[in-house]
């Protein structure tokens, strides 16, 4: 086996050799003799089968290692491999690997672990797929658990294969190294809660801004910095960075002074200001809102700027140059065109913009950072060039060219709009033309605006061979809880504009409210603005829009010190295994259990909503709650003292029961809502957003949602299925889908931008599309504003969303029943024809009382089509079997028809089964 080295490669991109070095570290090339000598360098844990060698196709060896997923014994939650090392990563920006997937289904999620002092630094995997696939991971992206001392002493490598199925498998890897690019984006992780938060996803943007252009980047964080990890680079992106400290600040300007450029946003301290050439001349906040809309741009010699581009600030920070050459390349521009103070500053030493870059205008927002990178970095701006026709077969669930065509010639005559197809796909071949000539004279910043419009082209053109699904569910999530669009009576115009029917605003915390609470300290949002729940329903009720208020629990991070410390004195946060205070309230504490309870019977009771939205329902990582609280609630549970605590809980023999038992403390307050809610305002639904593995989320964070569906306390549920591969969206849809067993609604969360996730409107598209195919009920995009509203919804309203839905939720209770019980995705007869008994089991629970229904059971493909007539809908409470000839593809009953109400008014329903598709021959 060779050992670890440092390599420098050239990359190979589009036949030409890019001459932005990237050096590689060869962590493991599993080049084992044989399966002994793998097998004294791997070791197995947790009880889990000894590794293997299997012969591998990857570039750069002849072996794999092969990991030996043996799921059908009942105790092995997952394979686990560990390896003793002695690393420093600092420099590393990206972690590489070919992983390998035997079986699609049996696999949840593989996570890589890298283990540092008393903590591990974790990167995970969604979901594999059948055979070999790259695997890039941002190093800035790995969560922590415990508390890992830095990435500058790693000890040892962990490789864990999640159960997903109760079958045996095996998954393999192979190519195991540490990439350190020579342009890096810094996470700012010198911070906590919400500022952390912020950091990540301003972090993410800009990574994913830059590596969807193909430009090879890394993602490290501040603490890489104070230890070194900017030397021998060449551009540091600071995307938002608070709280910095003497050592980074030292490390930056050392950076600087050997040649290296930043680009930074928002915050610079005096000492990085002086670097760039700029002082901080002031901050101001939008008054009126809209002052700071976008940028316009003004630097001939800056090549490939965008003429604007769209930001929705907030509050900015005015810069003004002092040296280094600095000036003003971009100015703010507000909703009525007016411009403003200066927005973009470039120097010699790099550049500066008064404010985070915000998620949208994607295309507009690459050509910026591409064009700043490209003049401070001219090597980037030619890799960039040399990638930047790459992307262009990206659009929507497609991955090349040739098929997303097929699809549009295919679809357009469908759809309606051929001629407008037909001119897109014209417009997207001239295009292209043009930038392949301009690539051949190394013109890459036209390269890349030309890129943006074949790549344009294609995402109108797909947009519009879609087809739009009645009985959905169309919804945003709003963190904010004041809509994002200036007024509540904005953001549901927009809404329902685009054919929306619900909102699910983040009303309130486990220690502040934008609602008019008499259990909990109001925010500065309802001092500002008012009662965002009162604002947001009466608007919601102009419109035809729900409003589900959503309700982050237990988590005290946007709560007031005061309440913080007040909490905390009364022993009612948690703690982690080693005694750390954690800001949130512990769960078990009857207290705590209390305030939640009440809190959301407080705006059920109050307020004419739709439904109340859980989040955060769960504990916020494995390592919580150890407090003393905890211990003596569950002594008094387990029936005997614990004798060493924490760790018999933590990782000793009372693990599993631990486990067992905080899962309890979740489950118990999702029960006691839906039994006091529904007894006092039974039309009011319970919902929850919640993690996307299970049942890794349940031993994790305590999250057993599965069993909140099968005993009936939510009445949909809305997966938080967050990120940028459709295969990994595929699997957790499916997956997801085969677990509620067509109980309830699914409602699959799509992350447009989230700290997972950058998605522009044709991947949302798409991932609609995949959500449909797999059986989902509806769909609810992350998140609301600005952005969303102006950019992707216009794109979803010229098709796929163009006609109005109704909610299936609100549909009567219709009990499909089909002759065999299975958690697959997909049931799958066996016979020429399929036998479902069907009831109406219910009227349903209305806010006004419905006296009765008809209509008829309907055979329908994925997208809603109706393939067959099978009968009208039977009397309330009387079964009917409905027989269902052998058709191709996916299909799906529905009960389709009107409910009646005590005043005499009718609306329409429709509650589908869960899919099921005949076996071909």
């Amino acid at each position: 086996m060779c050992q670890s080295v440092w390599i420098i490669i050239s990359l190979l991109l589009c036949s030409m050799a890019c001459v932005s070095a990237t050096e590689v570290m060869v962590l493991d090339d599993f080049e084992y003799a044989d399966e002994r000598a793998a097998q004294a360098a791997w070791q197995a844990a947790e009880g889990s089968e000894p590794v293997g060698l299997m012969p591998s196709d990857q570039s750069g060896g002849e072996m794999a290692l092969q990991m030996r997923c043996n799921f059908t014994r009942g105790d092995l939650r997952r394979a686990v491999y560990d390896r003793n090392v002695d690393l420093d990563l600092t420099r590393c920006g990206t972690i590489c690997f070919d992983l390998y997937g035997d079986e699609s289904s049996v696999v949840g999620h593989f996570t890589i672990y890298f283990r540092s002092g008393a903590g591990w630094y974790a990167g995970q995997v969604g979901g594999l797929r059948k055979g070999w696939q790259q695997v890039r991971l941002a190093k800035g992206g790995f969560r922590t658990e415990g508390t890992p001392a830095g990435w500058y002493h790693i000890d040892r490598i962990r490789l864990s294969a999640w159960k997903a199925a109760a079958k045996d498998s095996f998954c393999a890897v192979d190519n195991l190294r540490a990439v350190s690019e020579s342009v890096v984006v810094v996470l700012g992780s010198n911070t906590k809660g919400a500022e952390l938060r912020a950091a990540h996803l301003a972090a993410d943007t800009i990574y994913s801004h830059l590596t969807g252009v193909g430009l090879s980047v890394g993602l490290i964080d501040q603490g890489d910095v104070e230890q070194g990890a900017l030397a021998g680079r060449k551009l540091a992106i600071f995307a938002y960075s608070p709280n910095p400290s003497e050592a980074e600040l030292s490390q930056i300007e050392a950076f600087v002074n050997q040649g290296g450029r930043i680009i930074v946003f928002y915050t610079a301290s005096d000492r990085v200001a002086k670097l760039l050439g700029i002082r901080r001349a002031g901050w101001k906040r939008a008054e009126p809102r809209g002052e700071f809309q976008g940028v316009v741009f003004r630097a001939p010699d800056v090549v490939g700027l965008p003429a604007t581009m769209r930001q929705d600030s907030w509050n900015v920070v005015l810069p003004e140059p002092t040296g280094k050459n600095a000036r003003v390349i971009g100015v703010w521009r507000d909703a009525e065109g007016n411009e403003g103070p200066p927005a973009v500053l470039l120097s010699d030493t790099g550049a500066y913009m008064g404010h985070i870059l915000l998620s949208g205008d994607t295309e507009n927002k690459r050509l910026f950072l591409l064009a700043v990178v490209g003049h401070l970095l001219p090597e980037a701006g030619e890799e960039a060039g040399a990638r930047a026709l790459e992307p262009t077969v990206r659009i929507g669930r497609f991955g090349d060219r040739a098929s997303l065509e097929r699809f549009l010639n295919s679809s357009a005559p469908v759809t309606g709009h051929e001629a407008e197809v037909k001119a897109g796909l014209e417009a997207a071949r001239t295009a292209e033309a043009q930038a392949r000539h301009m690539l051949a004279e190394k013109r890459y910043p036209d390269v890349l605006a030309a890129a943006a419009s074949v790549r344009g082209a294609l995402a109108d053109a797909y947009a519009l061979c879609q087809v739009s699904r009645d009985g959905e569910f169309r919804a945003v999530w709003n963190p904010s809880g004041t809509g994002d669009c200036g007024t509540w009576e904005e953001a549901m115009r927009r809404l329902a504009a685009a054919n929306f029917n619900a909102v699910v605003p983040n009303m309130w915390w486990a220690g502040v409210a934008h609602y008019d609470s008499k259990l909990l300290p109001h925010s500065e949002t309802f001092l500002q603005k008012g009662d965002q729940i009162a604002q947001a329903v009466a608007a919601g009720k102009k419109y035809g829009i729900e409003v589900h208020p959503w309700k982050v629990n237990w988590n005290l991070s946007n709560a007031p010190q005061e309440f913080k410390d007040q909490m905390r004195a009364a022993g009612r946060t948690q703690k982690n295994h080693t005694g750390e205070d954690i800001d949130w309230l512990c769960p078990s504490h009857p207290e705590n259990f209390e305030l939640e309870l009440e809190t959301i019977l407080e705006v059920a009771l109050n307020y004419d909503v739709a439904g109340i939205h859980f989040d955060y329902i769960r504990y916020p990582h494995g390592d919580s709650c150890y407090c003393d609280g905890c211990r003596e609630r569950f002594e008094q549970y387990h029936g005997t003292p614990v004798e060493t605590w924490p760790e018999e809980c933590y990782s000793g023999p009372l693990r599993e029961e631990y486990r067992n038992w905080r899962s309890e403390q979740i489950n118990r307050l999702v029960r006691a809502t839906a039994e006091e809610v529904r007894r006092v305002k039974p039309h009011v639904k319970i919902s929850a957003a919640v993690f996307g593995s299970y049942p890794g989320c349940r031993d994790s964070v305590g999250q057993d949602w599965v069993r909140w569906v099968k005993e009936g306390w939510v009445d949909f549920i809305c997966p938080m299925d967050y990120t940028g591969s459709d295969d990994r969206f595929q699997q957790l849809v499916a997956r997801q889908v085969g677990l509620v067993g067509g109980r309830i609604p699914i409602y699959t969360g799509i992350g447009a931008s989230s700290s997972s996730s950058q998605l522009s409107p044709d991947r949302v598209i798409g991932q609609i599309e995949i959500s449909r195919a797999q059986g989902a009920d509806g769909f609810i995009v992350f998140n609301m504003g600005e952005a969303l509203t102006m950019t992707t919804f216009p794109q979803l309203a010229k098709a796929i969303t163009s006609g109005k839905a109704v909610l299936p939720h609100n549909a009567p209770g219709i009990d499909f029943k089909f002759p065999t019980k299975s958690d697959t995705p997909v049931l799958a007869p066996e016979d020429d024809s399929l036998a479902v008994e069907v009831t109406v089991t219910s009227w349903g629970h209305h806010a006004l009382k419905a006296t009765g229904a008809t209509g008829t059971v309907e055979l329908q493909d994925v997208q809603g089509h109706s393939v067959a007539d099978l009968g009208a809908l039977p009397p309330l409470t009387q079964e009917i079997a409905v027989r269902v000839g052998r058709h191709g593809g996916v299909l799906r009953l529905a009960a389709v028809g009107e409910l009646t109400f005590a005043d005499g008014t009718r609306k329409r329903f429709i509650r589908r089964s869960r899919p099921f598709a005949f076996l071909t021959d």
